[in-house]
Formats: structure tokens, C-alpha cells, sequence
């Protein structure tokens, strides 16, 4: 899809005069200028400014500003499912982050503001919006789309102490629009990220940063239909070159030429352990596939049982039930058991070979593997080996980095099980008046419920616990609700008045205390935390149905004790 865009008010040409350009428009064409470094420098601030903000909307980007002495013209692109509607807001606007002031639209060439578009099959769709020009003394500016903002969008050279360029071609992904390039072990329904633009199936963008660390590099439209992979990048100031496949290519994505030193460790210790465990992988891989054909890996009575648990929301109560079968090895087949067994002796001896590979190597790409798994494995004997690896030998090494402050966090969240203590934090409610967990729930039993607008799943459990809480508030029972959200509250505020919640519910914006992470839930849907009157976790994620039976306990011994006082 092409587009020319010419820039004025009321359709009239201006007098704008675009740096290395003769003529008075650019589009797409230019867009595929695969310039990756900032163009403009804070001293001259006429120029062009090439950008790819860290917190794009997911669907809306901005890759480029032009500013002049008349106008401030920011071009981008629109993304969305195949016949999706999406429309900008006809208030938008941008906000000086140095001066407050704001800069009104003054023409729209795309027709894209105030008026639904359809997103055609490739889901992108560009644009170009003409606004007042912006004072010399803002360094940033936030545009504001409606609900929703793409903050600190730079309009000068950012000097960081890393720049590393990641380019690279599609091959066979004619539809991918753009890349999704965020920080290791982040999660981007919540965190800022990266949107990388892809044009002719090419991409190049200049990464700058200021610590040396892990980012995946993902294609957008496998992530909005549920199944990616991820190529790793370390931000040490080099070049990583990539060619990325389809999903269901062998391999997934190639590295090219490469300067990054990190990441060709990171490539070669991968290359070592495809060839090592090449020939066990073969063997899993062809049994799997045969299960699978024949779908005789499960029981029938697990197969019920998931189809059950999907149908109803997965409540808690079959949840459990199925990683019970699971454990218990009632889930699976003779074929399955003998497959399951074979899986995690090979999972086994790569855990292993990693942890070796982490021991000999204490360096950062060691670090990540450790880090990642982590995140990951659920293992408690191998999850015990990442932790003693990092307490011993990482967290002295790197004490500020990024994986040793997340690490420091999920260590928190081994707390959080039966027999251990709540968590506290601080947040605000939907109206900014801050609160103390631990002043909310002080000598009540009571649900800390961390859910967000986004999660189905999250919401369906706290709509189980409203008849609990309406028959137990008045005798020392509460609710502590915390919604994870991203970016603003509207969606927040929406869900409390559709479902009805009762009790308190605080919020946490784009992950600003990391109470998820504390919590051990910062890459699930979720959890339900039950605590008694000491602050004693009784359970982890308990259903409604075991909510009420335990209170009913708890409040019938406390009746008998009355009765003998």
C-alpha cells in the first residue's frame, strides 16, 4: 500500500521545506528509507526525526517526526486484524514534557481521525498528521489519543552509552508489518516495548540504551494469533543481522553477519546444544508427532477434563484437579507415560548442560539463560540450582543490572505459598488516594486478588468471590483487589462497573512496583491469595467454593469460642 502525502491546512500546500528532500510530500516511499539513527540533534531543531518510542500503542506507532518553524508533522502507522476498524481520535493532540504545552491537529492527509478505517490484509495502515510546531524547549513530546498516550516520543539524538543496529529480512512473511522488540522476560501486554517497522520485508532500527542486556525480537502478527518465537539480541553496541521465517519453518529464524560479541555467544551456545542433543531431540520430536496424529497421548478422562475446564474458564477447582492427573501420571497413556518419560530425561540432562555451560562461563549470555529459566521452569529442584548459581556467582558480579533487580523480586515471590507471609505494597485507587495493603487487610481473614480489565480468566475468579465477600464482610472478611494496567485506568474502571466488584481495588500502572513479579504471577493470568488473620497464607489461588468453606470453619470456631466465653 502507497500513499502520498501532502502537508497543510485545509488541503493548501506549505511552505515546509523537508531536509534532503526537493519535493514537498513523502509516504510510504519514504518510510522505507532504512535510515537507523537520529537525524536531528537538540542544538538545530529543524530537521527530521527518525523514532521509535519504547511505549507504542498496540495499535498505533509513530516512526518519524518533521519538525519546521510552522508545523510538527508526526507519521506512523496504524495496525490492526484484516477488516478490523480502527479510528484516531479527532481531539488528538501532543504535550511539550518540558513546557505542559499542548499542540492541536491542524490538518489530517490520511483521513484516519475521527472516521473508522478498515484495516486492509497486510494490517497496517500509515498515516501523517500535521500539528502546530513545537517550542525549541520541549526535548519530548506525549501524543494523546483519546484514553490512551505514546509517551516521550524524542525530538533530538538520545545519547546513550550502547547503540546496537538490529536489521534483517522477512523471508516468506508477507503480511509481517512490523517487529516486537522488548526487554528479556518482559511482558508485553503490560511493559513498553519496541515497534520495529517493516517495509518491503526488510527491517533496520538503531537500539539505544544505556546497559548491556538481553531483548527478543519477535513478528507482531504471530503474537496477535497466540503462537511466536522469539531471535535474541544483546544491546553491547554491535550489529546483529537476522533473516526470520515462518512459524512453521525449521529453523525460525538465521543469524546473518554479526559484530555483537553477545550475541554470537549467545548463537553458538544454542548451535552447541542443537548438535549435542540433536539425535534425543529427533526421537522425542517423531514420538510426539505420532501421539499427536493418533491424539493418544491423554486419557480420555484427562481429555474431559480439559475440555471441561476450557468450556467453564478454567476454575480453579479443575485446574488443580488436572495437574494433579498430571503429577500422578493418571493424565496420561501407557504411549504417553513412556513419551513423558523420555521428555524430561531429556529436559533433564539440557538443564544440565546449561547449568555446566552457566558455571564455566559467568558472563552476561550465562546470566540470561539462568535468568530466563528461571522465569520459566517450574522445576523446584533445578529452580533451586538457578538460585544459588545467581545468589553465588551473578548478583555480586552485576549487582545493578536488570536481571539481578528482577531476579531480587522473584526470589520475593517464593514466599508466596501456604505457610508463608503476604507480600505488602503500596497503591492507588481510582481516584489517587494511596493505600497500604497490610492497613487493609490488619486482623482480617481476607483474598488478595490480582487480576487485570485484560484477563478473562482473572475477572471470572473474582466474580465467584462476590457472593463470598457479600456473606462474609460483616464478620472481619475482605477483598483486596490490585488491576495490572497499561498505561491508564479506563479500561480498569470499565471492569469494576461491569462485574460489580464490592471491595477496595488499587491499581498498578505498567508494572511501576512490580507487585506481580513479588507476587511470582508476573507472566501469568493472574492469582488469588488467601491469608488469615496474622497475615499467614492458607492458599494459593483457591477456588470461590474453598474460599467460603474455609471462612465457614474459621467463623464457626470463632461462634463456639464466644459461646464458651
Amino acid at each position: 500500500m502507497k500513499t502520498v502525502n501532502r502537508y497543510g491546512i485545509d488541503g493548501r500546500e506549505t511552505s515546509i521545506d523537508f531536509v534532503y528532500m526537493e519535493k514537498k510530500y513523502f509516504g510510504a516511499a519514504v518510510l522505507a528509507a532504512v535510515s537507523c539513527a537520529l537525524v536531528l540533534s537538540c542544538s538545530g531543531r529543524k530537521g527530521i526525526v527518525n523514532v521509535t518510542p519504547e511505549n507504542s500503542l498496540d495499535w498505533m506507532s509513530v516512526y518519524r517526526v518533521v519538525l519546521e518553524d510552522t508545523a510538527t508533522v508526526v507519521q506512523g502507522n496504524l495496525y490492526g486484524m484484516e477488516g478490523e476498524s480502527v479510528t484516531i481520535p479527532p481531539d488528538i493532540r501532543l504535550r511539550g514534557t518540558d513546557t505542559g504545552t499542548e499542540y492541536n491537529l491542524l490538518y489530517n492527509d490520511s483521513g484516519v481521525t475521527g472516521t473508522p478505517v478498515v484495516m486492509p490484509a497486510d494490517m497496517t495502515m500509515p498515516f501523517s498528521l500535521v500539528f502546530e510546531a513545537v517550542d525549541r524547549k520541549d526535548k519530548y513530546v506525549d501524543m494523546l489519543c483519546g484514553n490512551e498516550t505514546i509517551r516521550k516520543i524524542p525530538l533530538c539524538r538520545e545519547k546513550t552509552a550502547y547503540s546496537t543496529t538490529i536489521k534483517g529480512t522477512l523471508e516468506g512473511r508477507p503480511h509481517t508489518s512490523r517487529l516486537i522488540l522488548s526487554p528479556a522476560n518482559s511482558d508485553v501486554r503490560i511493559n513498553p516495548y519496541i515497534s520495529v517497522p517493516v517495509i518491503d520485508g526488510k527491517f533496520c532500527y538503531e537500539l539505544h540504551s544505556d546497559v548491556v542486556t538481553a531483548y527478543e525480537l519477535s513478528c507482531w502478527d504471530d503474537m496477535v494469533t497466540g503462537g511466536w518465537y522469539n531471535a535474541m539480541v544483546f544491546s553491547d553496541g554491535g550489529t546483529v543481522e537476522l533473516t526470520m521465517y515462518p512459524i512453521d519453518r525449521e529453523p525460525h529464524m538465521e543469524y546473518g553477519d554479526n559484530t555483537s560479541g553477545l550475541t554470537l555467544e549467545y548463537k553458538e551456545y544454542t548451535d552447541a546444544v542443537t548438535a549435542v542433543f540433536h539425535d534425543r531431540d529427533s526421537v522425542i520430536n517423531a514420538l510426539w508427532d505420532s501421539l499427536y496424529e493418533n491424539n493418544s497421548m491423554f486419557t480420555d478422562e484427562f481429555d474431559r477434563l480439559v475440555d471441561s475446564a476450557w468450556k467453564s474458564g478454567y476454575p480453579q477447582d479443575l485446574v488443580r484437579r488436572m495437574e494433579a492427573m498430571q503429577t500422578s501420571g493418571e493424565a496420561y497413556t501407557d504411549e504417553g507415560r513412556i513419551f513423558k518419560a523420555l521428555s524430561d530425561s531429556l529436559s533433564n540432562a539440557k538443564r544440565e548442560y546449561m547449568l555446566g555451560y552457566c558455571r564455566s562461563n559467568p558472563g552476561l549470555v550465562s546470566y540470561y539463560l539462568v535468568f530466563d529459566r528461571y522465569c520459566y521452569d517450574l522445576d523446584t529442584v533445578f529452580r533451586k540450582e538457578y538460585r544459588d548459581i545467581v545468589e553465588t556467582t551473578y548478583a555480586h558480579r552485576y549487582p545493578d543490572h536488570p536481571f539481578t533487580l528482577e531476579m531480587r523480586n522473584l526470589l520475593i515471590s517464593g514466599n508466596i505459598r501456604p505457610g508463608g507471609r503476604f507480600v505488602d505494597f503500596s497503591a492507588p485507587d481510582l481516584s489517587g488516594r494511596m493505600h497500604s495493603l497490610s492497613d487493609e487487610i490488619a486482623g482480617k481473614n481476607a483474598v488478595i486478588d490480582l487480576w487485570a480489565s485484560w484477563c478473562g480468566p482473572c475477572r471470572r475468579h473474582s466474580r465467584d468471590l462476590i457472593p463470598v465477600y457479600e456473606q462474609f464482610k460483616d464478620k472481619g472478611f475482605t477483598v483486596v483487589g490490585i488491576a495490572r494496567e497499561r498505561m491508564n485506568t479506563a479500561a480498569m474502571e470499565k471492569a469494576v462497573s461491569d462485574d460489580g466488584y464490592p471491595w477496595l481495588n488499587l491499581v498498578e500502572l505498567d508494572d511501576a512496583g512490580r507487585i506481580w513479579q513479588k507476587y511470582g504471577a508476573g507472566n501469568g493470568g493472574g492469582m488469588t491469595v488467601l491469608v488469615d488473620r496474622t497475615g499467614t497464607i492458607v492458599a494459593v489461588n483457591p477456588a470461590a467454593s474453598e474460599v467460603r468453606e474455609y471462612l465457614e470453619r474459621e467463623y464457626a470456631l470463632s461462634s463456639k469460642s464466644e459461646e464458651r466465653l
